[in-house]
């Protein structure tokens, strides 16, 4: 037998052990075998501007019917640990639904907890025809409404909770409204300015906030980029470089501590034992055509990845390493669990990657997407609120409970 021949019976063998394991776990979930991310058959090809159950082709119909069947399915297992995070029972649930032209369910994805509500935004794409609101979803009752609060809470986008308020970035406008940071009090809805400019210059574009704790000081990190094109065309340029920024709250002192040479700065958050911070880049692969982008990530310094930095002992990031690449699109909500899980908002929809940076699974984008296709608009953001995952998909809002409680309300992540 030659060489070649003993090389092509064991990739058979190896398949063959494969397509054992892949299976349909019940009418919601596929577990598609981990070893088809790094090995399939030789010819395979794949589509860079759709998701790897979407488009991956294959000379083997047993793993093409099996992607195709995940590709249908809200939940994508690569590891067993995502159906413990499942459960037997989950199922998705259609909680609220509007019309096409309004994206009501886009942005922050808050969880509060001592009201059992998840606060989120909409797409601020839509300002100039929907103005933009902060809408309340209340975990028992299932009530979706607009928050009214005491006070201007204008042009939101992301947001995170800490020590009962909640922490909302917004962008400028085309009047006099300059952007910021505003707090709004869980209980009494009290509005107030946090932060609103650095010596006289307005930020570019406020997109993500997260809030970090070292014997007993108070950090807020959050990141800054250009994205007000996609909402204005006639706004005055930038000011300021994209920076990831940090608020020391005791001393009172703002700060840039990653500049833009490092990242195009979107979605941030702290991991549960508060030693590291996660900030996801903006630049996709293959998109050379958004205001937001540098060029095709391809070609350029940046791209669509997840990073990750230690905090040292003054609560300065440090020791810059990747922490994950993102398959298809960018990836832009981003939360973690107790457990140190990483969930991010992607073009293939609520990836699961665990504290070393595995994929563990997916809550499958093109599933919970209003028209169902590859190329759907994706889902920005979410929220993990105890058992419960919420997600904000444009024109639609679900949840799925889950089999456990990801993350608990007395939580340093709760967010």
């Amino acid at each position: 037998m030659t060489k070649q021949m003993v090389w092509h019976l064991h990739m058979v063998l190896i398949f063959f052990v494969l397509q054992a394991q892949a299976q349909s776990v019940n009418n919601f979930t596929v577990l598609v075998p981990y070893e088809y991310t790094y090995l399939l058959p030789s010819g395979f090809s794949g589509n860079l501007d759709s998701t790897f159950v979407n488009s991956t082709i294959t000379s083997d119909d047993s793993i093409n019917s099996l992607l195709h069947l995940a590709s249908q399915s809200p939940f994508v297992a690569y590891d067993r640990e995502f159906l413990d995070i499942l459960g037997p029972s989950s199922s998705p649930q259609l909680i609220e639904q509007c019309p096409p032209d309004n994206d009501f369910a886009y942005e922050a994805g808050i969880w509060v907890p001592e009201r059992r509500e998840v606060w989120f935004t909409s797409s601020p794409q839509q300002a100039t025809a929907i103005p933009s609101t902060i809408y309340t979803f209340n975990l028992d009752t299932h009530n979706v409404s607009a928050l009214n609060t005491s006070g201007s809470a204008i042009d939101n986008t992301g947001g995170t909770y800490f020590e009962g308020k909640v922490y909302f970035s917004t962008y400028r406008n085309q009047q006099s409204y300059r952007g910021g940071i505003i707090s709004i009090d869980a209980n009494t809805l009290h509005v107030e300015t946090v932060l609103n400019s650095y010596f006289g210059l307005r930020f570019n574009g406020i997109d993500d906030i997260a809030w970090a704790v070292r014997e007993n000081k108070r950090f807020m990190f959050f990141t800054d980029f250009d994205y007000t094109p996609y909402i204005y065309s006639n706004l005055t340029p930038a000011q300021m470089p994209s920076n990831v920024w940090r608020w020391d709250a005791s001393a009172q002192v703002l700060l840039p501590v990653i500049g833009r040479n490092d990242i195009n700065p979107n979605g941030i958050r702290v991991s549960p034992d508060q030693s590291t911070l996660y900030v996801t880049d903006t630049d996709a692969t293959s998109d050379n055509t958004s205001p937001l982008s540098v060029g095709t990530a391809a070609a350029s310094w940046l791209g669509p990845y997840i990073y990750a930095w230690d905090l040292d002992e003054n609560m300065f990031p440090v020791n810059k390493r990747l922490f994950g690449m993102v398959r298809f699109g960018i990836a832009d909500g981003l939360h973690v669990d107790d457990a140190g899980r990483v969930w991010t908002a992607e073009g293939e929809g609520i990836v699961v990657r665990n504290p070393q940076g595995k994929v563990l699974g997916l809550f499958n984008g093109q599933y919970f997407e209003a028209d169902k296709r590859g190329d759907a608009v994706p889902i920005a953001n979410f929220a993990l609120a105890g058992d419960t995952l919420v997600i904000l998909s444009t024109t639609r809002l679900w949840t799925v409970k889950l089999g456990q409680a990801v993350v608990s309300n007395t939580s340093a992540v709760v967010d």
